[in-house]
Formats: C-alpha cells, sequence, structure tokens
C-alpha cells in the first residue's frame, strides 16, 4: 500500500499549489509567461474553461447571494465564446427544480442544487450549501451515498485542476434516476449529467463501491475498527477486507 501522506495530501497540496501558481502568473504577468511556467513543471494541457465552469457551478449552489447574481454570475462564463455555445436556466421537469444547462463544444453540463433535491441532506451536511463543505469528498460521499435512499456508487478517481499536473484524488456518487446517469458531488452540491461532469473534471475513475457493499463492510468490519481512514478504504477495499475476512473470529466477539 502506498505511503498514505503520498497518496493523499502531499500530492493535492502540490497539485493545488501549482493551479494557485498558474493563476497567479497569469493575473499578474499574462497568459505567455503562465504557460511558461506550466511547461517549466512539466505540463502538457492546459483547460481554463472547464475550471470556470467547475468554479461557477459550485458559486450557483451556494446560497450566499440572490438568484439575480447568480444568474448574472454565470452568464459571465458566454466570455468563453470560444468554448461555450449557450447556456440556459430552466425548469427540469423530472427534479421541479432550476437547472444550469451549459452546452460546450465537447458536450452539454447540466446540474442541479442537490440540497435542493434532498433537502434533509443539510440534518447531516448542514455546511452543504457553504464554503465549509470543500475539501471534505470522503465524508460527505459517505453520508450521501449511504442516506440516498436509491443504488449508488461511491467513485474515487482523479480530478483534474488547470493542468494534467494539478491531480486530485477525489470522490463523488454515482446513481441512476429515470434511467440517466448521474453524479452527484458534494462538495460542489450538485447533481451533474455523468457525461458532463466526466467532460468537466477530466474524471478517471479507480474505484467504484457499491451502497449495499458498503454498508455491510461497516456493520461487518468498520465500525469495530476505530481511527481508520474512509478514503483508504475507499481506494485499497478489496485488499482491506480479504485481509479483514482472514481474521473473521475478531470481529464475531
Amino acid at each position: 500500500m502506498k505511503n498514505y501522506n503520498e497518496l493523499f495530501s502531499e500530492r493535492f497540496h502540490r497539485s493545488q499549489e501549482i493551479d494557485e501558481e498558474f493563476s497567479k502568473i497569469f493575473n499578474e504577468e499574462g497568459l505567455l509567461e503562465a504557460i511558461n511556467y506550466l511547461k517549466s513543471i512539466g505540463a502538457t494541457t492546459l483547460d481554463t474553461d472547464n475550471y470556470q465552469i467547475k468554479y461557477r457551478i459550485s458559486e450557483w449552489t451556494k446560497n450566499k447571494i440572490s438568484n439575480e447574481e447568480k444568474e448574472k454570475f454565470i452568464n459571465e462564463l458566454l466570455n468563453l465564446k470560444d468554448y461555450i455555445k449557450k447556456i440556459d436556466i430552466s425548469q427540469n421537469n423530472n427534479f421541479n427544480l432550476p437547472e444550469l444547462s451549459i452546452e460546450t463544444i465537447d458536450g452539454d453540463i447540466r446540474a442541479i442544487q442537490f440540497s435542493s433535491i434532498v433537502p434533509n441532506c443539510k440534518e447531516k451536511l448542514p455546511f452543504i450549501e457553504t464554503d465549509e463543505r470543500h475539501g471534505k469528498c470522503y465524508e460527505i460521499a459517505q453520508e450521501i451515498s449511504l442516506n440516498l435512499g436509491i443504488s449508488n456508487n461511491i467513485v474515487t478517481g482523479y480530478i483534474y485542476g488547470y493542468t494534467d499536473k494539478s491531480k486530485f484524488l477525489h470522490s463523488w456518487v454515482e446513481t441512476i434516476i429515470k434511467g440517466e446517469e448521474y453524479v452527484i458531488d458534494g462538495t460542489l452540491n450538485s447533481l451533474i449529467n455523468k457525461q458532463g461532469y466526466y467532460l468537466m473534471q477530466h474524471a478517471k475513475p479507480i474505484t467504484k463501491i457499491n451502497n449495499r457493499t458498503f454498508a455491510n463492510d461497516i456493520k461487518n468490519y468498520l465500525e469495530k475498527i476505530e481511527t481508520f481512514p474512509i478514503e483508504v478504504y475507499y481506494v485499497f477495499r478489496d485488499e482491506i477486507i480479504k485481509d479483514l475476512q482472514k481474521n473473521n473470529e475478531m470481529f464475531e466477539r
């Protein structure tokens, strides 16, 4: 098993530093110098368009500004005219809630505020409509998966910031509703069409755990082990459970 700090901490902080440094150079010295910085660290791709979309969806699902301000903020994405073809906020008939639809040259990204779909999620996740949700993807995915009430998978994998060098381990929930595949990302407080989510995040899954399997593992093993990082379970579930099953007598007492 890889070193915990390397997999879960060091890579995150290094990726965060890359995105922040790129943004700083871009704002202070311009795009050319920012690109030169990315080249110096070996980055081979740059996607500022989907980064902006993700940021604005994240702000749209918070409740710190009015609906009018949110709409104005979202419509600023139309400045990305070479990438975004159309933006629309309209009522989704299945959920009877506002849906943000962003049509890009690569595909559509459609998002609905998750806490409006499942208002009682705020009982267990009172911070879900605020900045406090950031950095808590593993815990939020657990709460959503176990309490969603329909079949779902916790998916853990990599998402990307501005470049292929800003690589973040992340967990989200995937489910099917009325025949359509969706992602629920608690750190964005959003239900997003799966294709759009993968496009926006450049998501690359590495593990999937069904909610029933997860609930059984908690009952049989995890709740009996104190201070076990849930993110380690997400990534190494099969290895961990296989080892624990060799010592079943310890968990039957």
